[in-house]
């Protein structure tokens, strides 16, 4: 915007107002109008008139338009009226309605279709067209007026564009005026009281608008309605304009120092205007005869003070307004411009969402099937860690599937390693965590909490997970109490069930570790699915039908991992220890080494020249041996037998869960579920049960046509800004 020191607003008549009515300034101002009447609910630079129902707002637009709207027997401004002035070789006036934006599109079309061209400009044809515009727009007046079920605002805008030789080019919006009780207007209701203050308020709120906020000369500003309204859409008040009216009625001399201090004052940054209005009696008069009582009342020496401040007068008003208006069109339109091209792409994209339409088995077929194969790819790009081939990915941090999976596996390995075995072999304690633990437990729940939304997986929640519980540290106790049990007549040996009892009670812990990791593995992995054809298929009828098509193999190929990882459980804990692995020999002669080099610690051999005392080596030994019982020496046996087993069979149980309940059943096999999807499963489908899928409900045909109809007007508003 622009101003003074002195006067909010002014300029120089003979620099700024020059050529202001130039091609140059009517191409911006023009380029306004054309966006404005696309309805593409675009905020178009424009001047919009906000006053109260007895504001003189009517004949302020009569004098800046030189265009009067029907008066008289309860007539007022039912919707908002776009009165556009265009300098052309032709006289005429055309009339023409702009459907609001949430009509439907027989309506819209009703409403376009809607045009009056008058080149004899008579009061009554005007009443006329205005009436057929009310009945258009389907609202309470006329030989409508008894019809309560109709409302008595509209939301469509009344375009009249005026045509001649000597206009200047303005363009100003009229609303409905503000008012306090029903009654005012007759059968007026509360809910068309707020209906008008929503359409004005949403007006004002436009921040392309320049908000002329009309007054009286004899209200009192600071609790004047119009002027709360204007502040709360405009806080700073760079864009309102304050016009008083009613000059005329001015007597006291208190109100004309009042009126001179509101517009010396900065209270608004473009200030205030006042204007004389064409008087109760005056109906006779026409413009020229009004502006000129105008200028007799404003050369009067009581209003020199305010008159010196070049603010007075509907000609200095009108010259302001369309300096403000030319200067914010020329400011806004690189915006309009970037704004109206993004919203193509989007409707574009959203567009390409949709898919082609679908109305016959084999458009539906087709549609599906390319929904498939890029499923396919995106699978494949999950299951290999290409997360730099699609940005959904990044956008999308569960379809990152390997990456959480195999965190889950290392998660797991490290949980049995740790803390699968029920007590801590001898000499051993049980580990620190080194973060591994808390990942693991942390993605678990995660998975654990995502799922409980899903009926379906009902079997498949576990309860939160705190830790793990620790090992114990008495296994030689516990090894005791088998032996004691199992104890036959063998001599200096054991039988074969000690073992087999041993390792079950050592290992017991594997079930419910591996069960519960193969639960988080379906979950994070239906959370994988789920999203993936969440952001894969955009229309949600396709996206739920398909999603209930696949969900019954889909529960399927969950319960054969989860049934093949119980197979893997009961070979290890059902049947008796057996392992054809070399590991176990090494790791029980290991074992034996070890206690033996225990017995030797006693032995000074630390320094490069130490000689070994046999004799004393003799004596340790005998005395390990000799202060055993027979019962004892069998019992680190079975330690020794049953930890190097235990290590040879935890590496053989994770790798068996990992590579086969998880990886082959769930990930890679023929049957997993991240391959239930495929064009081969399209292939096979019914027509009928492709068209319950693919099939286009009402819904997506409405959403794709207003799309399209909102992509037409926005490359119309495209060739607007761009020519």
């Amino acid at each position: 915007m622009h101003g003074s020191a002195t006067t909010p607003g002014s300029h120089s008549p003979d620099t700024s107002f020059a050529n202001l009515d130039s091609l140059g300034n009517h191409i911006y101002l023009e380029k306004q109008d054309k966006l404005r009447d696309l309805g593409i609910n675009l905020q178009t630079s424009q001047i919009i008139v906000v006053g109260g129902q007895s504001s003189g707002k009517s004949s302020l637009l009569e004098s800046l338009t030189g265009f009067s709207l029907p008066r008289g027997q309860g007539c007022c401004t039912r919707f908002a009226t776009q009165i556009t002035l265009r300098r052309h070789p032709t006289k005429k006036t055309v009339i023409s309605i702009i459907p609001r934006n949430n009509a439907d599109q027989k309506l819209r079309d009703t409403l376009r279709a809607f045009r009056h061209e008058l080149t004899d400009f008579r009061p009554e044809d005007v009443a006329n067209v205005v009436e057929k515009a009310n009945m258009a727009m389907e609202i309470r007046s006329g030989i409508n007026k008894d019809i309560l079920s109709l409302p008595m605002f509209s939301d469509d805008i009344l375009k009249i564009e005026i045509s001649s030789p000597d206009n200047p080019h303005l363009t100003v919006i009229d609303v409905p005026g503000l008012f306090q009780v029903t009654d005012q207007l007759g059968y007026a209701t509360n809910q068309d009281k707020s209906m008008v203050e929503a359409m004005v308020k949403r007006h004002m709120k436009n921040e392309r608008t320049i908000v002329l906020a009309v007054l009286s000369c004899l209200s009192d500003p600071a609790t004047e309605g119009i002027l709360q309204f204007a502040k709360s859409a405009d806080p700073k008040g760079e864009r309102t304009v304050g016009v008083l009216t009613k000059a005329d009625l001015v007597k006291e001399k208190a109100v004309l120092q009042s009126l001179s201090n509101l517009v010396k004052g900065t209270t608004l940054k473009l200030g205030y205007f006042i204007v004389r209005n064409r008087g109760a009696d005056e109906d006779d008069l026409d413009v020229s005869q009004c502006n000129r009582k105008e200028a007799e009342l404003f050369e009067d020496p009581r209003w020199k003070d305010i008159a010196d401040t070049g603010r007075v007068g509907v000609d200095t008003l009108r010259k302001e307004l369309q300096f403000l208006l030319t200067g914010l069109a020329k400011r806004e339109l690189p915006k309009q411009k970037a704004e109206v091209m993004k919203r193509l792409a989007d409707c574009e994209k959203r567009v390409i969402s949709f898919g082609p339409p679908r109305s016959t088995p084999a458009a539906q077929r087709e549609h599906l099937i390319k929904l498939a194969l890029r499923f396919e790819r995106l699978v494949n790009d999950a299951l290999e860690g290409l997360y730099g081939r699609d940005a959904l990915f990044g956008e999308k941090p569960p379809l990152k599937l390997i990456t959480k999976i195999i965190e889950l596996n290392e998660g797991f390995s490290n949980a049995i390693w740790k803390k699968g075995q029920t007590w801590n072999f001898k000499g051993k304690a049980t580990e620190k965590d080194n973060g591994v633990e808390a990942a693991y437990i942390k993605l678990m729940n995660e998975a654990f909490d995502w799922a409980s939304t899903f009926p379906e997986l009902s079997e498949y929640r576990h309860p939160n997970i705190a830790s793990f519980k620790d090992p114990q540290d008495d296994i030689m106790a516990f090894i005791g109490e088998c032996y004691s049990a199992s104890r036959g007549p063998e001599l200096g040996s054991f039988g074969g069930s000690v073992l087999t009892m041993a390792f079950h009670a050592q290992a017991t812990n594997w079930n419910e570790a591996a069960t519960r990791h193969v639960k988080g593995a379906v979950l994070v992995i239906h959370r994988f699915l789920y999203t993936l054809l969440e952001v894969l298929v955009a229309d949600q009828r396709t996206r739920e039908e398909l999603w209930t098509s696949l969900q019954d193999d889909l529960l399927k190929s969950f319960r054969r991992a989860c049934d093949h990882a119980k197979f893997v459980v009961d070979t290890e804990l059902n049947g008796r220890p057996v392992t054809y692995n070399h590991y176990f020999n090494d790791n029980l002669q290991r074992a034996r080494l070890g206690r033996q080099r225990s017995i030797l610690q006693g032995l000074d051999v630390n320094g490069p020249n130490t000689k070994v005392d046999l004799s004393k080596v003799q004596s340790l030994m005998t005395s390990a041996v000799e202060n055993k019982s027979n019962a004892e020496q069998v019992k680190e046996d079975i330690h020794d037998i049953l930890e190097s087993y235990y290590k040879v069979a935890r590496k053989r149980f994770v790798d068996n869960i990992c590579q086969q309940a998880i990886n082959h059943f769930l990930l890679d096999g023929d049957q997993s579920p991240v391959k239930i999807f495929t064009a081969d499963w399209v292939a096979k489908l019914s027509d009928r049960r492709l068209n319950s899928i693919a099939g286009e409900d009402i819904t997506t045909t409405t959403a794709r046509q207003r799309l399209e109809t909102e992509m037409e007007g926005l490359k119309r508003a495209l060739e607007v800004l761009r020519y």
